[in-house]
């Protein structure tokens, strides 16, 4: 048994009474939340709910994680959305089999690709505005519904804006019926029942709106909900091809949300979860939700929190989910239609105006000038682009902020021993004066940008005859083949003024990297001090040649 298999049985736990309840608590909570996600990917509230029948206990028995809520979430919703915004509508459950199945299979291959690592490079800047622009959109996307009107303007944002603007347009009685839900779901949570305050809205409001005849839109307008169990169905493999870019951005979302909650929250023994095999049960959570007609699904910070403050012990909380939804579709169905699209619109604007947290916002946008225009433009992108292109621009703006705060960070210091022996820092000099010996150090990237700013930063060695320049390399492992033609030229306009160059502490894939490049045999072996485990050896027997050199005992 491998040490990853070894550490996800050591967490398996076992299953108790708590874990019922615990479970059922949880799915109680993803009932309201399932079917408005379902209509923000445009399709029947039902199929919200076949997402959390097969896909919550199929990745339950698959994560790494004790207690990561695999269910649907809003902001792979709208993705999905966005993705099947252009597809016929009877054509729509084809093509959102497709994309849910490729989600999977995505997630799966990432999984054991071991692609965690790669969310690193993925900016907080660029989340915060991606995060941010996915809630906005959320609340704008139901503007519509919960007024009961509706704008012919081409973007959701100035829809909700068209909407708000000539309330005279709206239907009083959905609004009514939205405005309550909303009403009732805050004053549940102020008398102390936050984890059932949504269901209780709906419960209330679609009671309500039973007996007095009002006549708003409700899910049962959208699709019937038969009480029986959904059936199999064989998801559409030719529009795979052009699902696929979108397929990969409600991945990565999937994906980050799952990572942040695997980073955050330990198994019960104390251990955290093994992220990769977060990914790949979210994957297979997809598979079986495809397999069904299921929305997309991925880690749920909210749920997750739910399960865990309702006293789950193990994943078997998180199976538990399936069996009560099961419950639900059997013996509640009837009651499912009755519930008014006014009220999950409500939820989900809710849910929308919760997820912009200021504070972190504010925190991005104090950092520094970059942070904040990286933000500010994945949050414009996320409202004014298809999901898909977003989440690939916010990539690249990862990368440009990357490569630009590296470059920034890039430092030549000059290091000077004192009477005691000891190396300190001081600033590197502009330039050499003649049989001069000066140790230099780097800090920072010295990749790209960062070796052009280091190139800048070398003293000159004009009319600098007989001059040494010791360049501290310890810790570098690649340092690219940009740097590579620094070092070059250095070394040339050292020589062509009677100077040379000399590198201390190279660790061994260095030497190989300069062997294979050509470059150690220009520099010359004897101009290149290997590492040892003492820090400043290399260096020292670096200095001690230098010395030596420039009084004439190698001449």
């Amino acid at each position: 048994m491998s040490g990853e298999d070894s550490r996800v049985a050591r967490t398996s736990g076992r299953f108790s009474i708590r874990d019922v309840l615990s479970g059922s608590i949880t799915a109680i909570a993803n009932v309201p939340d399932a079917m408005a996600n379902a209509a923000l990917v445009g399709v029947s509230p039902l199929n919200g709910l076949y997402a959390l029948l097969f896909g919550s206990p199929a990745a339950s028995l698959t994560t790494s994680s004790q207690y990561l809520t695999v269910a649907t979430t809003a902001a792979m919703a709208l993705a999905a959305g966005d993705a099947l915004q252009l597809v016929p509508q009877g054509e729509r459950l084809a093509a959102l089999g497709a994309l849910v199945l490729l989600v999977g299979v995505l997630s799966i291959v990432l999984g054991l690709l071991r692609a965690d690592s790669f969310l690193r490079f993925v900016s907080n800047a660029v989340m915060r505005g991606f995060l941010t622009g996915v809630a906005v959109s959320i609340v704008a996307n139901q503007i519509p519904e919960l007024f009961g009107s509706s704008s012919e303007l081409p973007s959701r944002i100035a829809q909700a804006f068209d909407v708000i603007l000539h309330p005279g347009r709206a239907d009083l009685a959905t609004l009514t019926v939205g405005a309550s839900t909303l009403a009732v779901i805050l004053l549940v949570e102020r008398w102390g029942a936050p984890k059932i305050a949504t269901l209780v809205g709906l419960i209330v409001v679609t009671a309500f709106v039973s007996r007095t005849g009002w006549s708003p839109r409700l899910v049962g307008d959208i699709a019937s909900i038969p009480q029986m169990l959904p059936g199999l169905q064989v998801p559409s493999v030719g529009m795979i091809l052009a699902l696929a870019p979108s397929a990969v951005a409600v991945a990565l979302i999937g994906l980050v949300q799952t990572a942040g909650i695997s980073k955050t929250t330990p198994n019960p023994d104390g251990t955290y979860p093994v992220i990769a095999r977060d990914f790949l049960g979210q994957g297979v959570g997809n598979v079986a939700s495809s397999l069904v007609g299921g929305i997309p699904v991925g880690g749920s910070v909210s749920s997750t929190a739910l399960n865990i403050q309702a006293g789950a012990r193990s994943r078997w909380s998180n199976f538990v989910i399936g069996p009560f939804i099961a419950g639900v579709l059997l013996l509640m169905a009837p009651w499912v239609e009755l519930i008014p699209m006014a009220s999950l619109a409500a939820v989900l604007i809710l849910v929308g105006i919760r997820a912009v947290d200021v504070p972190r916002i504010m925190t991005v946008w104090n950092t520094s000038w970059t942070s904040g225009f990286v933000m500010a433009s994945t949050f414009a992108a996320t409202l004014l682009m298809p999901i898909q292109y977003a989440v690939m621009l916010g990539a690249v703006l990862s990368i440009i902020q990357h490569v630009y705060s590296s470059s920034l960070d890039v430092k030549v210091v000059a290091l000077r021993r004192d009477a005691a022996g000891r190396f300190g820092e001081t600033r590197a000099p502009e330039s050499l004066d003649p049989g001069e010996v000066v140790v230099l150090d780097i800090y920072g990237s010295i990749f790209f940008a960062g070796a052009d700013v280091i190139e800048k930063e070398l003293p000159d060695p004009t009319d600098a005859d007989g001059a040494v320049v010791i360049l501290r390399l310890r810790g570098r492992v690649d340092v690219g083949s940009t740097f590579l033609g620094v070092l070059r030229r250095y070394r040339e306009r050292l020589a062509s003024n009677g100077g040379t160059l000399l590198l201390a502490g190279v660790g061994p894939k260095l030497h190989e990297q300069l062997r294979r490049t050509g470059l150690l045999d220009e520099i010359g072996h004897h101009a290149v001090f290997r590492a040892t485990p003492y820090i400043t050896e290399s260096l020292d027997a670096a200095v001690r040649i230098a010395e030596e050199w420039r009084s004439g005992r190698l001449r």
